[in-house]
């Protein structure tokens, strides 16, 4: 006659009380057979979920029935920033900004999203096309990466110390002269001699300096002008500034 098997003591150490409870929960279920806690987890998963593609339905419409406000540009920040966060970061503080159904449907999204289970983009009727439609349209732009190898922010940020300047000011100092540098090889501006029709002072207008540079970009005949170095900052022609920060907005053939 065999043996009854002689009784087992295994002693566990754990570093919190939630971690006890949980440990004491897990052995209940293997004394019993029953997997309770994994069927609530799945049960939670799928109602996550669900909550997620809500929300995601109530981001999408309110993108697409409200181009160009306020709230529809960081809804696009949101889808952005969880479809690819280290070009397009999204500041969380934006959702204060957004209203109570919106603000939820981006939390509802993101804990979902925190399961990785899916891209955000696989979840749109044309996908990666129409995030790629959205970001564009709202004229979102990815952020510029300082280089690790050369170590530009270690650098940057021990001027500021060096120096006792803010870093942020530096950089704005450093990329003003830097654009200014490349603006001037590249454009041109125009300055018209005649008031406009409204009584305004006369329009300043940009141009191509690879051009004959008689040509305003917006295609205006205010003039004659008189020729001008370029100073974006200057432009008083909507139009011109447009195109000189959105190349495909040109009306050049």
């Amino acid at each position: 006659m065999a043996e009854p098997d002689k009784p087992i003591q295994v002693i566990l150490d754990v570093a919190t009380p939630s971690q006890a409870a949980e440990l004491k929960a897990a052995w209940k279920e293997i004394l019993s057979g029953q997997r309770i806690r994994l069927n609530i987890a799945a049960e939670d998963t799928t109602e996550i979920m669900e909550r997620a593609m809500i929300g995601l339905q109530v981001i999408v419409k309110a993108v697409e029935e409200h181009p160009g406000t306020g709230q529809s540009r960081r809804l696009v920040r949101f889808l952005a920033g969880v479809y690819n966060g280290n070009d397009f970061p999204f500041d969380l503080t934006d959702l204060r900004a957004l209203d109570t159904e919106l603000a939820n449907a981006c939390i509802d999204y993101l804990n979902y999203d925190r399961l990785a289970k899916a891209e955000v983009h696989s979840h749109l009727i044309d996908g990666g096309k129409q995030m790629q439609w959205f970001i564009s349209q709202h004229a979102i732009l990815p952020r510029v990466h300082l280089s690790y190898d050369d170590a530009h922010e270690a650098r940057l940020y021990a001027l500021g110390d060096h120096s006792g300047r803010e870093p942020y000011a530096l950089m704005k100092d450093a990329l003003e002269n830097l654009l200014s540098s490349y603006e001037t090889k590249m454009f041109g501006a125009l300055a018209a001699t005649q008031e406009s029709p409204d009584g305004d002072h006369p329009l300043v207008h940009a141009r191509y300096l690879k051009e004959d540079g008689t040509t305003p970009l917006c295609g205006a005949s205010d003039g004659p002008w008189n020729t001008r170095l370029f100073d974006f900052r200057r432009l008083t022609c909507h139009e011109c500034r447009a195109i000189v920060l959105n190349p495909d907005t040109s009306t050049e053939a």
